[in-house]
């Protein structure tokens, strides 16, 4: 037996108190009670250090928590997934950092992990990532969620998430506002919070269509009321409504990259098609429709959607199939022509003839005539948008239409005269129009071209509110072209004689 001699202070003393009172005063037997009892729990937790933590952690438990079966909590951590914590359940768990030591918060978190017995560790690096590592995914997730919550009121956002086996990394980025960072949270951590809550509020309705959809095996097709409206009275509706009923976006302008999800997302949720497959830029269809003109409707309807955003596709219709194939030499060539328009180059016709010529070798004859009018409208939205984006203009009405459509005209030669008759109908005639007569020959397929360009400028300028009257056109034989924009939305066309179209 080895004698040591040992200091202690009256404190250590008093803590020994009931250990002394169990050895009857041996402060050696008492001693060695307490070195036995720190073995064990350096072979239980590895450490004294973890076994102060698991005794806190135990605690803290008892106290402020309630405890709950493990299966139980893995049950409850798979149901919250997509599912953002309030803001105000963040705030009450962490103390304000401040800004930019973002990377501060990590020993909050860890003393969080802590008092709540997790074994989730996390750390910071250098390049504004932090890493998560121990526990469950869903563990980490839900760390990973108050984290992103938290620092979401410093302008910080989510750039990319990761998950491993055993760990999920995030790297931030720094947005222009919290609102910014917080709409990142939703994307990434948060997209199923707000389909939870329309269920939650109208929960009979959300149950009645899951069922009718399930026992009708997902064959319903979802409109629009005013859509259904129209097609109930026997009129014609615009489907491509349904795209920004769909996504709260507008039709245009969307990069294609993020444009083909967006088509493949709403026709498969509506149920309009079955699926949609996307291959680099080329669509394919998987529909059930076996009566042609509902299969050429669908067709034209996507065709127009991708036309919108200024991608012209041809599609190939194979029995339950419609493939969807991007022609990215024709929009290069409108896109020429259009630059060669707007800068006022003089080749312009020239250009358009040769372009005549580069489709007219790659359509079938009989398909030309509907293919140039379409991509007139084409070619009157892009030279619009590039007048729109020359000029600054951010509100049109028939005045700045009209200004736009006269400098138009001008470029591609022609005499017209516009003429307001009121702010919502403009009286337009083009009383000479060398551009349809190359050579002094009357051309068809020009003659479609302007009357396209004419549609969709108009039709990009008002979305879908003005509506064109034609009175007199040179390609039926007449002396002129004569036309009337009338705004519909605003307008009902008046009895007089001089508005009889």
């Amino acid at each position: 037996m080895e004698r040591r001699n040992i200091t202690l202070e009256k404190k250590h003393l008093d803590i020994l108190s009931s250990l002394l009172e169990k050895n009857e005063g041996n402060i050696s037997a008492s001693i060695r009670e307490i070195i036995e009892f720190a073995d064990m729990m350096i072979k239980s937790h590895g450490s004294l250090e973890n076994a102060i933590d698991d005794a806190v952690s135990s605690e803290k438990i008892e106290n402020q928590r309630v405890l709950v079966d493990k299966l139980i909590w893995q049950w409850l951590l798979g149901n919250s997934q997509g599912i953002l914590p309030e803001k105000g359940v963040v705030k009450g768990l962490f103390e304000p950092v401040p800004y930019p030591y973002i990377d501060n918060l990590v020993e909050q978190v860890n003393e969080l992990c802590i008092r709540m017995g997790w074994r989730t560790k996390t750390r910071f690096e250098p390049s504004s990532t932090y890493i998560l590592s121990g526990g469950s995914e869903g563990q980490r997730a839900l760390i990973l969620k108050l984290i992103c919550l938290f620092i979401a009121d410093y302008n910080i956002g989510i750039e990319h998430i990761s998950n491993r086996y055993s760990e999920t990394s995030i790297r931030f980025i720094e947005r222009n506002n919290a609102s910014e960072a917080y709409r990142d949270c939703l994307v990434h951590l948060g997209d199923l919070g707000t389909t939870i809550q329309e269920i939650r509020t109208k929960q009979e309705f959300w149950k009645t269509l899951v069922g009718t959809h399930i026992n009708t095996n997902y064959q319903m097709v979802t409109i629009h009321r005013k859509n259904y409206e129209k097609m109930m009275s026997g009129q014609a509706t615009d489907d491509t409504d349904l795209f920004l009923i769909y996504t709260g976006l507008p039709r245009r302008d969307i990069n294609l990259q993020a444009l083909l999800p967006m088509i493949k997302s709403v026709f498969e949720t509506s149920r309009i098609v079955d699926r949609i497959d996307i291959d680099q830029d080329q669509l394919t269809i998987f529909h059930s429709y076996s009566n042609k003109e509902v299969i050429e409707s669908i067709t034209e309807t996507l065709v127009n959607i991708l036309k919108m955003n200024g991608y012209h596709y041809e599609p190939v219709e194979v029995s339950s199939l419609i493939v969807l194939q991007h022609k990215r030499e024709i929009e290069g060539r409108i896109s020429e022509l259009v630059d060669s328009l707007m800068s006022s180059r003089g080749g312009f016709s020239n250009e358009l003839m040769a372009f005549l010529i580069f489709l007219d070798g790659i359509k079938d004859k009989k398909e030309i005539y509907t293919t140039v009018e379409k991509l007139g409208i084409r070619m009157g939205e892009q030279i619009i948008k590039e007048y729109e984006r020359e000029f600054n203009i951010s509100d049109w009405n028939l005045e700045t239409f009209k200004t736009a459509f006269s400098d138009i005209d001008l470029k591609l030669g022609r005499e017209s005269d516009l003429e307001l008759i009121d702010p919502n109908v403009m009286h337009y005639v083009v009383t000479k129009c060398q551009f349809v007569h190359p050579h002094g020959k009357f051309n068809i397929h020009l003659c479609n071209i302007t009357h396209g360009l004419l549609k969709g400028a108009t039709d990009y300028v008002f979305k879908g509110d003005a509506v064109i009257k034609s009175k007199r056109t040179i390609g039926r034989g007449d002396d002129l072209c004569e036309f009337y924009i009338v705004l519909q939305t605003k307008l009902t066309m008046p009895s007089s004689r001089s508005y009889d179209l």
